[in-house]
């Protein structure tokens, strides 16, 4: 029996958009509750990660993006059933249209390929990050009177841990599949943080500013307790307030699974964004 292809990071995102779209259609005229809502919320916060991955680190071709989108998706897609309820057992509608896509999701993230997808992110690492690779410097050369207070420390605590694993990787070690995996994990993780920080665009007023501060403070908040370190503050509180950011971004039309753009991952992440 053949294997199908693994879908894409496009490809991915596309469902994880879909099942957060049907979620919320699903709950369309009720009031959720602080869980539902922040479940939603990150939701959309990974779909927003993952779209800055993406067009940082090579599009479909990026081994980080392929490593860790599945992951990541398929994660914050599960929590959608915190919103649903109910609802998600149900046989049609908006119910049903989510856990199919959860469904790919699930098949994705264990994928006959996973191992191939962990050992191009390994190749990089046997030896220090350099050149055009984006953990060869520091996460941010903004300056910190520019960035959001809050994020300050959690900064800080990144950094140190991005220094951490380029000294991991210029060891060397021999790691076991475990070893490998967990060093692999921080690397994708801490490139996806990179990512976010490149996107920011703090300057101005108005509520998009105050948007997209709140969004890559809850970015990266994520991104920090994944990789076990302390957080700017409660997910629950940090998610749910971009729960309104989740619903406008719904609102927006997007393409049918089938017709995502496969060749150039940037334009299906911009077609999902919204941009």
């Amino acid at each position: 029996m053949r294997t199908l292809a693994a879908p894409s990071p496009a490809q991915l995102m596309v469902h994880a958009d879909l099942a957060l779209r049907s979620a919320l259609a699903a709950v369309a005229g009720t009031e959720p509750s602080r869980l539902g809502r922040a479940a939603a919320g990150a939701a959309y916060l990974d779909l927003w990660a993952g779209d800055r991955l993406l067009r940082a680190d090579g599009g479909n071709h990026s081994a980080v993006a392929r490593f860790l989108l599945p992951r990541l998706l398929m994660e914050s897609v599960d929590t959608l059933s915190v919103l649903l309820g109910e609802r998600a057992q149900r046989n049609t509608g908006p119910g049903a249209a989510y856990r199919e896509h959860a469904r790919w999701l699930h098949q994705a993230m264990w994928h006959p390929d996973h191992r191939a997808r962990l050992d191009a992110v390994t190749a990089r690492l046997d030896g220090p990050p350099t050149g055009e690779d984006r953990l060869a410097r520091p996460l941010t050369s903004v300056r910190p009177a520019a960035l959001p207070l809050d994020l300050h420390a959690l900064l800080d605590a990144l950094e140190r841990e991005r220094r951490a694993v380029v000294g991991a990787c210029a060891l060397a070690p021999e790691r076991d599949s475990a070893g490998n995996w967990a060093l692999a994990d921080r690397y994708a993780l801490l490139t996806a943080a990179a990512a976010c920080l490149d996107g920011w665009r703090g300057a101005g007023r108005g509520r998009r500013i105050t948007t997209d501060r709140d969004r890559l403070v809850a970015a990266l908040s994520r991104i920090a307790i994944r990789l076990g370190l302390e957080p700017v503050g409660p997910d629950t509180e940090l998610s749910g307030a971009l729960f309104g950011e989740a619903v406008a971004h719904c609102r927006r039309p997007t393409a049918p699974a089938r017709t995502a753009p496969a060749r150039t991952a940037p334009v299906g992440a911009r077609r999902l964004m919204g941009a």
